[in-house]
């Protein structure tokens, strides 16, 4: 997602509502939010709090726990929520856990932008995190998507689905490229399935990051299986 729509505060800061029902996490947010380019506009414990509030605020970002009240999946459906009272926000998963089961993609199918375990510092803190979400980077901690990547591109073969108005859109060698990336082959292999030079590859790869607003080539394989940009042999119909 690369939307530079979304709107700041009248002084130009990025406006923020962070999603949190334990207790001792909202009293610290204020602090751990504190920036002079970000306005915290609340800190919601329920879904229905944070609904109404973008619906008044329509804040640039969201950060969201994934399990409120102890139901698992309240983060999931608040996305869907957001996203229907405040399309431009970009909602962002904050998870004590890595990836609770199918969670971590049913939040994206449900429009997340972002996804990050707390404490971890290598997305940043949140203000970080909340400065690279504002300005459309999409966010997900590597371990995970690395570890999501490996149990779902176990394939043989793939091949590129056309992509929806409005998604990045790659060259016919990128699309071979990613796909080769997707079968966990190395530069030197893919430069030679491609008969190109691993130069190249390496080239091609960093177009793709950049296209997909990703961190890492298993990020950007992620990206691509869940957004539907990949399609078996063995389960298309078509194929």
């Amino acid at each position: 997602m690369n939307d530079d729509t979304r709107e700041r505060a009248p002084d130009g800061k990025i406006t923020v509502m962070v999603v949190e029902d334990d207790y001792l996490a909202r009293r610290a947010v204020p602090l751990l939010m504190a920036g002079d380019d970000i306005e915290l506009l609340g800190v919601c414990e329920t879904a229905d709090e944070a609904v109404e509030l973008a619906r008044r605020a329509r804040p640039r970002v969201a950060l969201i726990d994934m399990r409120l009240q102890g139901d698992s999946r309240a983060g999931v459906e608040l996305i869907r929520a957001l996203r229907a009272t405040s399309p431009d926000t970009a909602c962002c998963v904050i998870t004590a856990t890595d990836t609770q089961g199918d969670l971590f993609a049913d939040a994206f199918f449900a429009g997340a932008q972002g996804y990050s375990r707390k404490g971890d510092s290598r997305n940043g803190d949140l203000r970080d995190l909340t400065r690279r979400l504002a300005m459309g980077e999409w966010v997900v901690d590597s371990e995970i998507s690395a570890r999501y990547v490996r149990r779902g591109a176990r394939v043989d073969q793939w091949r590129m689905r056309g992509t929806e108005s409005g998604e990045p859109r790659l060259t016919d060698r990128e699309h071979e490229c990613l796909a080769l990336v997707a079968q966990q082959l190395s530069t030197k292999e893919i430069a030679a399935r491609m008969v190109i030079s691993e130069n190249t590859v390496k080239t091609h790869i960093g177009h793709i990051i950049s296209k997909l607003q990703v961190q890492n080539r298993d990020q950007a394989v992620l990206y691509a299986v869940l957004k539907g940009y990949f399609t078996s042999p063995d389960t298309d119909s078509n194929g």
